[in-house]
């Protein structure tokens, strides 16, 4: 549930990040179906677990935890984007103190910073929720959501499979590949 909350809230954040730099929308969803930037689903679980082990430390030690689980999410997620798919979703090579163009010392801060806003502001609440929710239509809800995400995922990859294949000129050979090249165009 807050991976898909977290997947959600980055697609909004991107979007709305997007307006205010570029004057206008741009879709920022990881997957096929539905508004998830997966990243953030991965960062909103990390930050929670971190949060989990973090919330009686000094507001800075957060931070620093937050910062660097952030960068070192970033930069794996990067690295295998690039190498599995060919593509590249983000590039920080004009940001100050980059790695490889995969993180930045200005995004790693954010990420400090939506920890430190989490921990703050939404773990106290969440905790109680969670506490609430306990029970059996939680894990239904949960298993739900997450065979739903895992045929996502399997059906992202395939459609990005064949954009690569169709990059480099292939055509469609199967019925699998004319339907995710009528479904998924480039």
């Amino acid at each position: 549930v807050l991976f898909m909350f977290g997947s959600i809230a980055g697609f909004l954040i991107e979007g709305v990040c997007h307006i205010f730099k570029a004057g206008f929308w741009e879709n920022h969803s990881a997957v096929v179906w539905g508004p998830f930037c997966i990243i953030y689903g991965i960062g909103a679980v990390a930050v929670y677990l971190l949060s989990c082990r973090l919330s009686r430390y000094a507001p800075f030690l957060q931070f620093v935890a937050f910062t660097l689980s952030g960068a070192v999410i970033e930069y794996i997620s990067s690295l295998f984007q690039e190498t599995y798919f060919g593509s590249v979703s983000w590039d920080y090579s004009d940001h100050f103190m980059n790695i490889e163009g995969r993180v930045s010392l200005q995004m790693a801060l954010f990420w400090g910073v939506l920890g430190l806003l989490f921990v703050w502001f939404l773990y106290p609440s969440l905790q109680y929720a969670l506490e609430l929710m306990q029970g059996k239509w939680l894990n239904r809800v949960c298993v739900v959501l997450s065979v739903f995400m895992a045929v996502n995922l399997i059906v992202t990859i395939a459609a990005l499979t064949r954009w690569k294949e169709r990059q480099k000129g292939e055509p469609a050979s199967t019925s699998l590949e004319l339907t995710l090249d009528r479904h998924f165009d480039d």
